[in-house]
């Protein structure tokens, strides 16, 4: 019984752990001729704190923030381009276009 209990607190463990950083923010960066671009994201959170390191597309112009949480965040590219945006759990795709 007691190993049973212990089994059960541990998954439910990790489930909730799961839960918490069930979300990933990906997509394609272009610019204003829809080209893809390297260049370097930074995810924030509301309050302005960086999560994560930052990160550079690949020469396709994909970026990709795994196991985050679900919540509002600002995405820098490059030097001024800033978005603020939400992401839910599970995979959100979100493009971004530099003028």
């Amino acid at each position: 019984m007691k190993r049973l209990l212990i089994t059960f607190v541990l998954l439910a463990g990790m489930a909730g752990f799961s839960v918490l950083h069930a979300a990933e923010l990906s997509g394609i960066v272009t610019d204003k001729n829809g080209k893809p671009v390297v260049i370097q994201v930074i995810l924030k959170d509301v309050n302005g704190v960086q999560v994560g390191a930052p990160i550079t597309t690949t020469k396709d112009g994909s970026y990709s923030f795994v196991e985050i949480k679900p919540m509002s965040y600002i995405v820098t590219v490059g030097d001024k381009n800033q978005w603020k945006i939400f992401v839910g759990p599970g995979v959100t795709r979100r493009d971004f276009n530099l003028k």
